[in-house]
């Protein structure tokens, strides 16, 4: 069965073959390794987010948030550089789920919480545009600005 990478998904390791070999099987335990190695760490203010781990935390404390504010957190660091449309964030993060319109807003919230950037909407790491999106604004240590 042959399978192809998704547009969402583009370093998907694909196999046009049913059988790998040994050498294939260690090729890609290395490869991963080595992905899961080169995963950052984003530190900004009192917090450090550790995208291998998923964790984040605030003073050194761990913070706990599930794994959609998670992946919404990460989408925001990664792009960091522009507002991120709300359109563009559920498909991002949801997907193909159906979800309600304040699952967004909720995600943000409890973002927010865990990060300590209570400042609504005006906030310190995270900055609503009304009507539009979302945008990290915190500097990442060792940004340039």
């Amino acid at each position: 069965m042959f399978s192809f990478p998704s547009p969402r998904h583009p370093f998907e390791i694909t196999s046009l073959t049913a059988a790998s070999s040994p050498l294939d099987t260690t090729l890609s335990s290395r490869s991963s390794q080595a992905a899961s190695r080169a995963r950052p760490v984003y530190r900004f203010g009192r917090c450090e987010v550790r995208v291998a781990s998923r964790e984040v935390l605030v003073d050194g404390q761990l913070r706990p948030l599930q794994p959609r504010p998670f992946d919404l957190l990460i989408c925001l660091i990664e792009s960091r550089d522009r507002v991120l449309h709300t359109n563009e964030l559920l498909d991002e993060i949801w997907r193909q789920a159906i979800v309600q319109p304040g699952s967004l807003a909720a995600a943000i919230t409890r973002v927010r919480k865990a990060l300590g950037d209570t400042d609504l909407g005006v906030g310190q790491i995270i900055r609503t545009y009304p009507r539009v999106g979302y945008r990290f604004v915190a500097k990442l240590d060792g940004e340039m600005r």
